[in-house]
């Protein structure tokens, strides 16, 4: 189970299971977050990289890579 861990100072989440949905991107008038902030976390609250791709996912470039140039699947498979 992964949680979105969203970072200091961004608005609270609508509910406590909310998840951005696929193609989401936060508010460009948010503030940065962190350097390697962990967007997602695992029960135990320690960072994980997150369901594919899903902001903030370590996978999420490599998806919209994907969709741009279906062949390059092969190559990050």
């Amino acid at each position: 189970m992964y949680r979105f861990n969203p970072p200091p100072e961004w608005p609270e989440l609508p509910t406590d299971g909310w998840r951005p949905p696929p193609g989401w991107e936060p508010d460009p008038e948010w503030p940065d977050a962190p350097d390697d902030w962990g967007f997602w976390v695992g029960r135990t609250g320690r960072p994980v990289s997150g369901p594919l791709g899903v902001f903030g996912s370590v996978d999420a470039g490599r998806l919209e890579l994907a969709v741009i140039d279906p062949s390059l699947v092969l190559m990050h498979a």
